[in-house]
């Protein structure tokens, strides 16, 4: 290693020690070499041409050596160079001195050139390896902050779409907050996603997610930010807390579902519902999320929705009624009604369906309607199942005990989808019935045209089991669904249940009254008998005994009753036949 084009200063208030220097330095080859003789102007020198190495005089007028030292290390700090001091005089007191001020080597006059040239070189070593070291060391904090900042890129990004992630995403909402700024953001749920997996595979569920997000990112400008929140989940953040251009924009993106998504040579179909809040100033990020999620429609519902305080407390009920659900039968809190059943020929009653109704100490009257879906979602469908199955068949047993019906009336019962799923469904309530000692006529069941649909091949083995042993099954909301002769015609049930949205019309509506005739003619073609339920006028009842339905329930001849009210109904009833139907069937 070479060190004779480092810059070297030599400060001596001797000009002819200067000089000697200055000429030794120049033999052995150095060629940047310079001398100062008045130490006042050292600072200034060094501000202006830093140098690599300090030759300094210590005895001097205006500023001795350590003077210098102090000034320099004021001024520059780390920055000041090496030093080398020049003395005659190498006493204990200067040596500490001059070290604790932080001096390299000393150099004794008179010079003894080798030795003098040695402490330079090695000074000179030294320093070159410090800088080496500090090179290395630069390059090392570089390269790791480099990776550093790669690595947090990479973790910030979805490897598949090239989009913010969640991690990405919840840094941008941070960076929002933190600045105050007006803040949207729409929460993009992809349906049918999951059905794209299964069917097709994670490969095709990557390109179908790229092509979505292109396509996404094609209708957003650059003051959005488009990114992953999770598999079938995407955010859109915007720069605006304006609910209309929101609104806007979540109706511009779902152009994009309009029409199936052509990924290689399928088309995909594929639905979107979009959740919407927005905020102005700071905002917790999670509760903004949150609320956006809130926000988001349920299926089979509107596409996109604004979250509000009404709706958050709508979902907060929901929550409260999912967990007092739990445990519900155990309290008490639950009870069957009976709504008859009745023979339209004759008004005569045939039967009855069971039907639950909750009643919590706090909540109040909680609607079917809501509990019976939060039940089957969280499982709690099961033990309720169990325990309707136990009470009506209890109450089937003390009516057979008091003798109060004939031998052809019936209690339907309606079956949810995930009990029907269960394969020892059939044997349970089969066993059950024997337990309690009823035969098998006084029972019937009910499932809807969805539950039958979950898993249809089950579906089949558990109605045909029920079938064997002389147990009526009814299809209930038939129409509704998904109706298919294909499976009208291969399961075994007895009753086809026309939907009460069949019946509230026919008195004003000529499209309900046909559609009510061909579900009934359908029924008849396979063998089975008519139910219409929600019968509320006489009309109804008219034109439903006219197109040849067999059995009717209704508020237009009772409403759901407790089973003591149901028996004292049953003991009051009066048929009021309507005239025949003019109608031609």
């Amino acid at each position: 290693m070479t060190f004779y084009s480092k810059h070297v200063l030599v400060v001596d208030d001797n000009t002819v020690n200067i000089e000697l220097m200055l000429d030794l330095l120049e033999n052995q080859g150095f060629h940047n070499t310079h001398g100062i003789s008045d130490s006042r102007h050292v600072l200034a020198y060094c501000q202006r041409s830093l140098p690599d190495l300090l030759l300094l005089d210590i005895r001097m007028p205006y500023l001795d050596g350590y003077a210098v030292i102090e000034q320099l290390n004021a001024h520059l700090g780390e920055q000041t160079p090496p030093i080398v001091i020049l003395t005659a005089q190498i006493d204990d007191e200067t040596r500490q001195r001059a070290l604790a001020l932080g001096v390299r080597d000393f150099v004794t006059k008179p010079f003894k050139h080798d030795e003098v040239l040695q402490r330079i070189l090695n000074v000179l070593n030294v320093e070159h390896r410090y800088h080496v070291r500090d090179r290395q060391a630069d390059t090392l904090e570089r390269i790791v902050n480099e990776r550093t900042q790669a690595l947090y890129l990479q973790s910030c990004t979805d490897p598949i779409t090239r989009l913010p992630n969640r991690r990405g995403l919840t840094q941008a909402l941070s960076e929002a907050a933190t600045h105050n700024d007006a803040t949207g953001l729409l929460f993009i749920a992809l349906d049918r996603f999951d059905d794209v997996i299964r069917l097709h595979g994670y490969r095709i569920a990557e390109r179908l997610m790229s092509h979505i997000v292109q396509r996404l990112g094609e209708r957003l400008s650059d003051s959005h930010t488009l990114g992953l929140w999770g598999g079938s989940e995407l955010l859109v953040i915007s720069a605006t807390d304006d609910k209309r251009k929101l609104l806007s924009l979540a109706h511009h993106l779902m152009e994009t579902f309009e029409t199936d998504q052509q990924v290689d040579d399928l088309l995909l179909p594929l639905g979107a519902r979009v959740g919407i809040s927005q905020a102005r100033g700071a905002f917790d990020i999670e509760r903004l999320v949150h609320m956006a999620t809130l926000a988001l429609p349920q299926k089979n519902g509107r596409a996109v929705q604004c979250y509000s305080e009404t709706l958050e407390a709508q979902q907060r009920h929901r929550l409260h009624v999912l967990q007092a659900l739990r445990g519900a039968t155990e309290r008490g809190e639950m009870s069957l009604v009976f709504q008859p059943k009745l023979r339209l020929s004759d008004q005569r009653i045939i039967g009855a369906e069971a039907l639950l109704r909750w009643h919590h100490p706090d909540l109040g009257h909680i609607s079917p309607g809501m509990f019976i879906p939060l039940a089957e979602a969280s499982g709690d469908i099961f033990s309720i199942g169990e325990w309707v199955l136990e009470e009506a068949m209890r109450t089937i047993a003390d009516w057979r005990q008091k003798n109060v019906f004939s031998n052809d009336f019936h209690i339907a019962v309606n079956v949810a989808a995930r009990q029907l799923a269960r394969k020892d469904f059939a044997e349970s309530v089969l066993r059950q019935l024997e337990d309690h000692q009823i035969p098998a006529h006084f029972f019937a069941i009910e499932v809807t045209e969805s539950g039958l649909m979950s898993d249809m091949q089950n579906a089949r083995q558990q109605l045909e089991q029920f079938t064997q042993a002389n147990i009526a099954v009814a299809i209930d909301d038939f129409g509704t669904g998904h109706s298919s002769l294909a499976y009208i015609k291969t399961l075994p049930f007895s009753t086809l249940k026309i939907d009460r949205a069949f019946v509230m019309d026919l008195e004003e509506s000529d499209v309900e009254r046909q559609l009510a005739r061909t579900i009934a003619q359908l029924a008849h073609s396979v063998g089975s008998d008519v139910v219409a339920e929600g019968i509320e006028t006489a009309y109804q009842a008219m034109y439903l005994r006219g197109i040849g339905c067999e059995t009717a329930q209704g508020y237009y001849f009772s409403r759901p009753l407790p089973a003591s009210e149901f028996l004292a109904w049953c003991d009051n009833w009066q048929p009021h036949l309507p005239p025949t139907s003019t109608e031609t069937v």
